[in-house]
């Protein structure tokens, strides 16, 4: 791999992230999860938001690699992907 092609990876992934927390809900769904992992039920009453609408912003967040997801039954729990997402 060139230089080119890692430079426009790297700056495609940035501009992901900075798509992903240009959102005040998303932003807010980011602290929540820095306090530990969270079905998305709770994570939408803890944010006062439909539940529609926060899987919609955790798949953005997923997207931009922020957050990973892991089922426990019927239920998805969301976890931050690493220590320094919520630095």
């Amino acid at each position: 791999m060139n230089t080119r092609t890692l430079k426009d990876g790297l700056y495609a992934q940035v501009a992901r992230v900075g798509a992903a927390l240009a959102s005040p809900k998303r932003l807010e769904l980011v602290e929540l999860l820095a306090q530990g992992e969270k079905s998305v039920e709770a994570l939408a009453q803890a944010a006062d938001i439909d539940v529609k609408l926060a899987s919609a912003h955790l798949r953005v967040l997923r997207s931009a690699q922020l957050v990973d997801v892991r089922r426990d039954g019927k239920r998805r729990v969301y976890r931050l992907s690493g220590a320094d997402v919520s630095a």
